[in-house]
């Protein structure tokens, strides 16, 4: 206290603890007509029976002019707040109802209700991910009839994350499979999580001209030219069909001219975690309009993921004619409140790494020290390193990376705005959260604790809505470990056929440890019985 006036028949003390008890009426008075108890009433009354009416009174008549109110007004509005949140993500929480309970389609009348779907199809050794969006509307049984029937032919925003296997066949069959389902033939967006053959080798077919879908935005990683060559090094050992071979060079030789030959409308670049411009001359680029959605289907656009939610991404335009962002995600269908979120996530090789990968390929091919970066700048030199000399990149990967993947890119799918979002699920039983969100990790590598950390602050608005996360690199040991984690998923995914033994797809000790958690495990593989349907009706009520 301040205050050291000494009023009539009191000492300092004695007047100290009036203008103390003063301030606690004070506050208790403010808290009240926010609703609230404030702590200072617990105390008031032992205070208040040492000091003398009279005391008090003048003391009360001092506080009431100096006390500075203002300040914990605001406190009992944060507080309001607070406790407003907690309340609604707590209504979000015991929201998601089985679509046979009574209640879970008595709702407000809601503000957006979207159908999602997405499937993890039994391509075998690989990756294929496809997810739907649909606007129902306020029609209920559009709603429930959403649940039962297939997504894919009526979907206003579809999307695939990956698209190939190993061996090829796998993943032909499903595009075929998808492509007759899909009448309007168009895709909305494909994410390719890296340039690894068992992950792209089916978007010819997925995007052929003549018997596929026809794509209107194309999401990838940034890799520069040594990083490409990285990426290779990992499987240029092992080979596969010839024309998943050729398609596989070709990306890694040029990786946006391969792509722009299936015509999308624009290819978006993302730049891995902590890149600058002294890494791959972004601000030396000339500004470019940040991707959106063209005419046609459900509308998106897309946002700097660290700007908040009306920032727009700092994009630049590549010589190749793609789009370049340092940090993004998109809002699918958004409104002031709900909509759809795809964000992705994309993490960096370490120098050392790629340092040390430069010079074992010069030692290698006897290549002049310090030679890799300006020699893979020219094209011949690319095609000759992934065809003439691709068991040297390889080796050369093999003692610079070890068993370690490097530079993928992750995508979180799932609603805008959870903590408001309620959602019914076909054929499910009980739920003691609305998380309905997907995790895509590609082959990035989790062993790293300060790479875990990173991740998990990148996404840290998501990770508590996880609901379904995929394995890194089809659950190897060598990607993940479970300790390190704290994504809270109620099924965990291995997409993966067990014929790479030195890998260990899925790892058994990563099993165990899902399992010993309380959460489910599956594993999709090349069984037509495997595969994953996850089938929802996500609504954010007026």
């Amino acid at each position: 206290m301040n205050d050291t006036i000494s009023y009539a028949h009191s000492n300092d003390e004695n007047w100290s603890q009036a203008c103390q008890c003063a301030d606690l009426y004070i506050t208790a008075e403010i808290a009240r007509t926010y609703g609230l108890k404030a702590l200072a009433e617990d105390f008031f009354d032992s205070f208040r029976e040492h000091i003398s009416d009279e005391l008090f009174a003048q003391a009360l008549e001092l506080r009431r002019r100096t006390f500075d109110g203002e300040k914990f007004h605001r406190h009992c509005r944060q507080v309001c707040s607070d406790r407003e949140r907690q309340v609604a993500q707590h209504a979000a929480q015991t929201a998601r109802l089985p679509s046979s309970h009574p209640r879970a389609w008595k709702r407000d009348v809601a503000k957006q209700v979207l159908g999602h779907h997405r499937y993890q199809l039994p391509v075998g050794q690989g990756g294929f991910n496809v997810g739907t969006l649909r606007d129902l509307g306020q029609n209920e049984a559009m709603w429930r009839a959403s649940l039962a029937s297939d997504a894919i032919p009526s979907a206003d925003f579809m999307y695939v994350y990956d698209c190939g296997s190993d061996p090829i066949a796998g993943v032909i069959q499903s595009v075929r499979s998808i492509v007759a389902r899909r009448l309007s033939r168009r895709l909305d967006m494909l994410f390719v999580s890296h340039f690894d053959r068992d992950h792209i080798c089916g978007i010819p077919h997925l995007l052929h001209e003549k018997t596929g879908l026809r794509v209107d935005t194309i999401v990838m990683p940034y890799l520069d030219d040594t990083d490409r060559i990285i990426a290779f090094g990992r499987s240029g050992a092992t080979s596969g069909e010839r024309s998943a071979e050729r398609f596989h060079e070709d990306v890694i030789i040029d990786p946006i001219g391969t792509m722009a030959r299936f015509g999308p409308r624009q290819i978006v670049v993302v730049m891995p975690e902590g890149e600058d411009e002294g890494g791959s001359g972004f601000f030396e680029l000339p500004p470019a309009e940040p991707p959106r959605s063209g005419p046609d289907g459900m509308a998106w656009k897309g946002r700097d993921s660290a700007g908040g939610r009306s920032a727009p991404p700092l994009a630049r335009r590549t010589p190749e004619g793609a789009t370049i962002v340092q940090r993004i995600e998109f809002a699918v269908a958004a409104g002031t409140e709900g909509g759809w979120l795809l964000k992705p996530h994309v993490k960096r090789a370490s120098q050392q790494d790629r340092e040390a990968f430069c010079a074992a390929v010069e030692v290698l091919l006897q290549w002049p020290k310090g030679s890799f970066r300006e020699k893979v700048k020219i094209e011949k030199e690319r095609r000759s390193l992934v065809t003439k000399h691709r068991m040297a990149v390889s080796r050369a990967y093999s003692w610079a990376f070890g068993d370690k993947n490097e530079t993928s890119l992750s995508l979180y799918s799932g609603p805008a705005e959870p903590q408001t979002a309620g959602a019914v699920l076909r054929n499910s039983r009980t739920f003691a959260s609305a998380r309905v969100g997907w995790m895509g990790t590609g082959d990035a590598s989790f062993k790293d604790p300060l790479a875990v950390q990173r991740f998990e602050h990148h996404y840290r608005d998501e990770m508590d809505w996880v609901t379904t996360f995929m394995l890194p690199h089809h659950g190897s040991a060598h990607n993940f470990d479970p300790s390190l984690f704290v994504v809270d998923a109620e099924l965990w995914v291995a997409a993966a056929q067990p014929i790479h033994l030195h890998w260990k797809h899925p790892a058994p000790e990563i099993v165990k440890a899902i399992k010993a958690s309380g959460a489910r495990f599956r594993k999709v593989d090349s069984s037509p019985k495997s595969l994953l349907e996850e089938k929802m009706v996500v609504f954010w009520p007026g």
